[in-house]
Order: C-alpha cells, then sequence, then structure tokens
C-alpha cells in the first residue's frame, strides 16, 4: 500500500498549494502564475533555516512569509501600475527564479541529515509504518485546515474578500479597499502556496530551483477535479473540494503508474481525466434528459451522501486496479525472480545511455528481464512528484534493488528507501546529496557508480591545441547543482593558468542558449568550453551555429557530441557507468550488503578530436595530442589513431 499511502500524503501536502490556486483562481477570478515561483521560494527558504538547524515548523512559518511577500508583489504590480494580472504574475515568476538562487545560495539543498517534519514524528512513531503514521498525522491537520478556512470565510474578512472577487464595482461602493483587499488575498493566497512548497521538500528530503515547475498546471487541474465531484454552494463544502481534488490528483498519477502505463503519457491522462469529470459532471447535473426535479434533487445532497459516494467510486476503481495489475487477483508468494527498478529523471541521451548498457549487462550476467528477472523501467519525464510515487510503487512491488539513474532521482532514492538496497548510476557527485561523506563511508543501503570531469585534465587539452593567451567562453544552467560544481572545478583548473580568462553565460532554459552563446562570441572569446549540463548539451546544435561564422573551437565533456561539431572531447564514456551499475547490482542480488560495497568511480575516460572540424577552422591538431586520442573523427587515418591509441 505504500504507492497509496505515499500518493495520499502527496495529496495532503499539495492541498495547501491547491487551496492558494483556489483563492486567486475562483475567488479572485485573478490568473495568478506566480505560484511556480512563490512554491520554490517557500521550499527553498523552508530547506536554508533547516539547515541553519531552525525548527521546521518556525520554517514554514518563513515559508509563508516569503510566499506572501511574492504574491503582494504580483498584486502590486496589477493593481498599482495596472498591469495585467497574468503578465504581472509572469514577471514575478521570473524573477523569482533568480530570487530563489541567490535563497539557497546553489540549485540543490539536501536535508537528508536535517531535522524535518518527517523526523520529529517519526520520534514518537508508535512502531507504525513511517508513512502511514504521516497520514494519520496529517488527516487531524487537514481536518483542522478545513474547518479553519471555511470559518475565514464566514468573516467579516471573509466577506469582503469573496465579495471582491465577486463583484469588486458593488465592494467598492460598500466601503471596501478592492485594490488592498486582492493583495490581501493574493498575498494570502501564495503564502499558503509557500508552505506547501515547504512541506514538500522536507517529506522528498530536498529542496530543489526547479521543484516549482507546472504547479500552476497541477494546481488549477486539482479545483476542476474537486468542484466538480463536490458541486455545492456550502463554504464548507468548496473547502472540502479542494482538500479531495489535490487527493484525487495524486491518486490518479499513482493509479496510471501502478497499470504500468508510460509517465509521458500521465499529462495526457490528467488533461483527459479532468475534461471527462467535467462533462460527466455537468451531464448529472445540467445534462440533457435531466428533469428539473431531478436535477434539483442532485443538488440537494446532503455533502455526505456526495462523499460517499466519491469514495465507492474511487474504491471500485481500486478494486478494479489491482485485478488488472495482478491476473487472478493472487500474486504468486512463491516466485523467486529477481525484481529491479529502474528510475530515470527524463529521457536524455547520457541517462538512456546508462539504461541501455545497464539493461545489456545485467542479460550478459545472466538477468535477463522477463526471462530471469523482472527489471521495470520508469521515466518520470522532469516530475519531481512523479518520482516519489514512481519510488513508492518500486516499494509496493517489493523491488529487491532499486537503480536511480541521475543526482535528482539518487536524491529522492535516499531518502525515501530505507529498507532495500539502491545502487545509483550516472551521478557526478553522491557526497553533495548526503549519500555518503567517502567512498567507503556512506549510507548503509546505498552503493553506486559516480564521477565527475577531471577539468584539469580538459584545460590540458585544450592548452595543448591552443597555447597562449586566451578567453574561453562556457555557459552553464545555475539550476543543476552538477553544473555549478563543475564550473567550480574549471574556475579552479584556471586558476593555474595566468593566461587563461574564463567568461561564463548562465541560462535557464534550452531557448536561451543561443543568445547566451552570441553574447559570448561577441566578447572576443578565443575558444567555447561547456562543462557538464543537460540542458546546455540538448542545445548543443545552438552554440555550434553561433560558433561557425566566427571559426571558434569547441570543447565539451559529452563525448557523443563530438561528432556535431566539437573540435575536442573529454569525459566519460557513460556506457560504463551503466557496465558498472550492473554489476554492483549482481554483486547485491547475490548477497552482498551495499554497506560493504565502496562507491566506484568511472573507468573509461575518453579523448576525443575532430579532425574534419580542425580542418575547417584552419587549425593542426599536435602529434601528440592525436597519440592519446581514443576517438577521432574525420581524416584518412582515424582508424590508424584509434588502433594505436587502444
Amino acid at each position: 500500500m505504500e504507492l497509496w499511502i505515499g500518493a495520499l500524503n502527496l495529496g495532503f501536502l499539495y492541498a495547501f498549494m491547491t487551496m492558494g490556486v483556489f483563492l486567486t483562481f475562483r475567488v479572485h477570478d485573478f490568473p495568478d502564475i506566480t505560484v511556480d515561483g512563490s512554491f520554490t521560494s517557500g521550499a527553498a527558504l523552508a530547506a536554508v533555516l533547516i539547515v541553519a538547524k531552525v525548527h521546521p515548523l518556525i520554517a514554514l512559518l518563513a515559508a509563508f512569509a516569503v510566499g506572501a511577500a511574492a504574491g503582494a508583489a504580483t498584486s502590486f504590480i496589477n493593481t498599482r501600475f495596472n498591469v495585467n494580472g497574468l503578465l504581472a504574475g509572469i514577471l514575478v515568476m521570473t524573477g523569482l527564479y533568480s530570487i530563489n538562487l541567490h535563497i539557497m545560495g546553489r540549485s540543490n539543498i539536501p536535508l537528508l541529515d536535517q531535522a524535518t517534519f518527517p523526523d520529529y514524528l517519526e520520534a514518537v512513531n508508535p512502531g507504525l509504518h513511517p508513512e502511514a503514521w504521516i497520514t494519520l498525522i496529517l488527516l487531524p491537520v487537514m481536518l483542522a485546515f478545513w474547518l479553519l478556512t471555511g470559518l475565514f470565510f464566514k468573516t467579516d474578512l471573509g466577506i469582503s474578500m469573496r465579495a471582491t472577487g465577486n463583484n469588486p464595482i458593488m465592494a467598492a461602493a460598500a466601503g471596501v479597499d478592492v485594490a488592498r483587499m486582492k493583495t490581501f488575498g493574493v498575498a494570502l493566497a501564495n503564502g499558503l502556496v509557500g508552505v506547501s512548497g515547504g512541506l514538500v521538500a522536507q517529506y522528498q528530503g530536498f529542496a530543489d530551483i526547479g521543484m516549482g515547475m507546472g504547479t500552476i498546471v497541477i494546481g488549477l487541474a486539482a479545483v476542476i477535479i474537486g468542484e466538480s465531484l463536490i458541486r455545492s454552494r456550502s463554504l464548507y463544502a468548496k473547502v472540502l473540494s479542494v482538500i479531495v481534488g489535490s487527493i484525487i490528483f495524486r491518486m490518479l498519477i499513482a493509479g496510471a503508474l501502478f497499470l504500468g502505463m508510460n509517465p509521458i503519457d500521465l499529462k495526457l491522462l490528467t488533461a483527459v481525466f479532468v475534461l471527462t469529470t467535467l462533462v460527466a459532471s455537468r451531464a448529472l447535473t445540467h445534462g440533457t434528459g435531466l428533469t428539473e426535479d431531478r436535477r434539483r434533487w442532485s443538488l440537494s445532497q446532503p455533502i455526505w451522501r456526495r462523499i460517499g459516494l466519491g469514495a465507492a467510486a474511487l474504491l471500485t476503481a481500486m478494486v478494479l486496479v489491482w485485478t488488472y495489475r495482478t491476473p487472478g487477483g493472487v500474486p504468486n508468494p512463491s516466485s523467486r525472480t529477481a525484481k529491479i527498478g529502474v528510475l530515470q529523471i527524463s529521457d536524455h541521451g547520457l541517462l538512456n545511455i546508462t539504461r541501455d548498457s545497464l539493461i545489456e549487462e545485467l542479460a550478459r550476467l545472466g538477468y535477463k528481464n522477463g526471462d530471469h528477472c523482472t527489471i521495470d523501467l520508469a521515466n518520470a519525464n522532469g516530475d519531481l512528484p512523479t518520482v516519489n510515487t514512481i519510488l513508492d510503487k518500486f516499494i509496493q512491488d517489493g523491488m529487491d534493488v532499486i537503480v536511480p539513474i541521475s543526482t535528482p532521482c539518487t536524491q529522492a532514492a535516499i531518502n525515501k528507501v530505507k529498507d532495500r538496497p539502491v545502487v545509483f548510476a550516472t551521478v557526478a557527485n553522491p557526497f553533495i546529496i548526503g549519500a555518503g561523506r567517502s567512498a567507503t563511508d556512506h549510507l548503509s543501503n546505498v552503493t553506486g557508480v559516480y564521477g565527475w570531469v577531471p577539468m584539469d585534465k580538459t584545460m590540458e587539452l585544450v592548452r595543448s591545441i591552443i597555447p597562449g593567451r586566451m578567453r574561453i567562453g562556457s555557459i552553464w544552467d545555475p539550476a543543476h547543482a552538477n553544473s555549478v560544481f563543475n564550473v567550480t572545478l574549471l574556475e579552479d583548473a584556471i586558476r593555474g593558468n595566468p593566461d587563461v580568462t574564463l567568461i561564463g553565460a548562465t541560462i535557464s532554459s534550452s531557448s536561451e542558449v543561443y543568445q547566451a552563446a552570441l553574447s559570448l562570441v561577441q566578447k572576443d572569446i578565443d575558444a567555447f568550453l561547456l562543462v557538464p549540463d543537460n540542458i546546455v548539451y540538448s542545445a548543443f546544435e545552438s552554440v555550434v551555429k553561433a560558433a561557425r561564422p566566427k571559426h571558434i573551437p569547441i570543447f565539451l565533456s559529452d563525448v557523443e557530441r563530438l561528432g556535431d561539431g566539437a573540435l575536442g572531447a573529454l569525459g566519460y564514456d557513460y556506457t560504463a557507468s551503466g557496465i558498472q551499475a550492473a554489476r554492483l547490482v549482481e554483486r547485491v542480488l547475490k548477497g552482498e550488503n551495499p554497506r560493504d560495497i565502496p562507491f566506484e568511480r568511472y573507468h573509461q575516460l575518453t579523448v576525443g578530436i575532430n579532425l574534419k572540424v580542425a580542418k575547417e577552422l584552419g587549425m593542426t591538431i599536435p602529434q601528440g595530442v592525436l597519440e592519446k586520442a581514443t576517438r577521432v573523427y574525420g581524416g584518412d587515418n582515424s582508424r590508424a589513431v584509434l588502433d594505436a591509441a587502444q
């Protein structure tokens, strides 16, 4: 039941955010997209304070304050400068990206070894499953939240706020300061969003700069689902619909994963489910074929009966899902087939290479999917809440080993999974996320494969081809901890080269890479040196397009992109990452304790040269560099060079 309990807990935690969206979307009729930023602001500030040993409850108050400040800024821009509400929200959300990075000081803050609210709850756990214990504690909390919020809407302040949203002209005529009341309402809404962000960060064990992406969509979907299922004019019913909508949304995601649906289709499933809910709800209450008496009867039903019908429908759906998932309804407890759960954060070249080589090596070792073992491949498609839900599914399915590929997945896994082995792969630095203090001193159920690109060796490659004074341009996304870490290594390497100057440009999405590259070209750089960064490498063609007219050489760490226009590459072959991880999985399945298995660094370092690009640039590659190269593209002597290098 871990999958369903985990989804229920996430539904509770996201309910505060959903209530914030309800306040702006329904009460004030204000299209506020600020929540994508204020959710992260709440998580960021709460994480920073918790690391500073501030009590989690006080950290949540601070999260509320920073979220409220963001909402107040949006409303102020809208009311004071008469800027469109949607545009005002976009402006504040965009600004919050930089502010949140300043709050955090980096793109990711691990909370694994910090005292968060789950830790305080676990300290008084009478012996229940940790997730079930959190649920039992959150139930009365959500009950109090429901009652207090419903009561607030009946106070003079709540009535004034609702009147401002329903009819601002009449509210102003009644003496209500409409602008001030809207500012209060939007600030309150984003304060609740900030609290939700702080709670989710503590629950998942880290705060990340990208965790708020798409929050507004989740909130709107939950509000619409809840309203469609609980159609009542009662204020308490409206508040309850928000909480119920948040829970059902998370249950929907959990159910889809339970059925084995590809996470790529989860967004489509959400859209279809919301549309179906709206159409069905309208058909039941306002559709053709219903007499006026039956429609009035439907609208007059007690709220408890509606909830009972909804619960029965949800229970029926769960039974059907279970029957579909396990033919005959009874699993085979005598099966000894090894179960391996593999999870990656998104579809990316390096991660896919790791995954594919992992599967191939496992098959070579005798663990072929469907034959001698079951391998469940999952992809969260960049959605962090989905990562947690997938991990809950792995736990419920009884996976013997869980293999997270990428830093975000590993960070979530080491926080959530305590009772079974975790073997990570393609993680640059596992120590900054709390997986261990050293290769031998690490979490007892965790081992894996890691490695960061030696930027000093990369600089040696660059200097051996381009001697003398030079200006190097680099582009990275500060939202990725690994990118920032590698930039720091690059800066350290350049510090030993007084003739080299580093000029950097940061981006937040792949659409900004081309403009950033052009800005560096205009600063008369002599070469691009791109540190490992998934966003930049996915838009590598943009860098090539900007560099080619000026004949600027490009060096990078992704050897798979060497043939796409780079002059040189030095990095790891991530096929080795998957192979090494597979061998660690085999050792675990054969009975070794992960506690006794040291973390492994990547074994295979690749040096690549593109002779075709060198010819286009009019550059000559020294023979010494060619002799060290393990990959050479272009030129008639490519094969000979490869043979000599091997």
